[in-house]
């Protein structure tokens, strides 16, 4: 493991919403940008849970806010299905082509399919970059096909990053986090090494403990963790995140969709 210098990560947990570093979203600008939703761990499938409710419950619920103030994307970020069986991905793709909105997905430790099966069902590999008009998304794959926790292709994402185009901000998603969690993972120092010569990644978004739905900053980058939005443990709430950009100023906050109200409010 990497020790990581105390002033590196600032931490804000749940509860902590005082803490100078999380602010509400106020703009004076009430059109964003560019606004996007991100939600991870739907386990489809799971045992002795509403598994395909959760994940209606999901389209419904990005449907409405996509009806009240476009998105231009979604992003669902790993763990899509609670086992690796080849037929309930299709089951989460099926659900999730019901969005509004174009979407992209990761690949989670409990999505243990092959990788021809991924790029067979989804048209991209498991490490892709997608460049879209106001963003460009790096979605990072951080498991196999046996559900082990990686850290993610270092030397991929950093030829991703040479060749990104400058003046638009970057978001990486990556459903295992970087940084030592509860979960066992340890401190990936190669990706580290890239998020320090790549200040254009404005934010890394991660899933996979569904505990966390806090932010941390690393440089110039925030690091935000999604919770869930299906499986029977984590937050007592399932919900998403919203991104948002206004001129330079990028903000975030986590919704409830169930009893219809911000978690957390931040700017980066």
């Amino acid at each position: 493991m990497i020790a990581l210098d105390r002033r590196t990560f600032i931490q804000i947990s749940l509860g902590s919403a005082a803490v100078g570093l999380l602010s509400q979203c106020q703009s004076s600008d009430p059109v964003p940008a560019l606004r996007f939703a991100v939600a991870s761990d739907g386990h489809l499938g799971e045992p002795n849970t509403p598994s395909d409710t959760y994940y209606t419950d999901l389209v419904a619920a990005l449907t409405g806010l996509h009806q009240n103030s476009p998105l231009d994307f979604v992003v669902i970020n790993g763990d899509l299905i609670h086992t690796g069986n080849n037929g309930l991905l299709p089951a989460a793709k099926a659900y999730l082509d019901k969005l509004p909105v174009g979407y992209y997905v990761t690949r989670g430790n409990h999505d243990q399919v092959s990788l021809t099966t991924w790029q067979q069902l989804w048209g991209y590999p498991t490490n892709h970059v997608v460049e879209l008009p106001k963003a460009t998304l790096v979605l990072l794959d951080t498991s196999d096909e046996t559900g082990a926790y990686l850290c993610g292709d270092a030397v991929w994402l950093r030829k991703a990053m040479a060749t990104v185009r400058t003046g638009i901000p970057v978001f990486l998603f990556m459903h295992i986090p970087f940084i030592h969690n509860a979960q066992g993972t340890d401190v990936c120092g190669d990706i580290i090494n890239v998020l320090n010569d790549f200040p254009a990644i404005r934010a890394v978004f991660h899933g996979h403990d569904h505990t966390k739905d806090m932010g941390l900053f690393y440089g110039q980058a925030a690091l935000l963790f999604d919770a869930h939005f299906g499986s029977s443990w984590g937050t007592a709430y399932r919900g998403y995140r919203v991104v948002e950009q206004h001129d330079s100023n990028l903000s975030t906050y986590q919704y409830d969709y169930v009893n219809q109200k911000q978690i957390n409010s931040m700017t980066f």
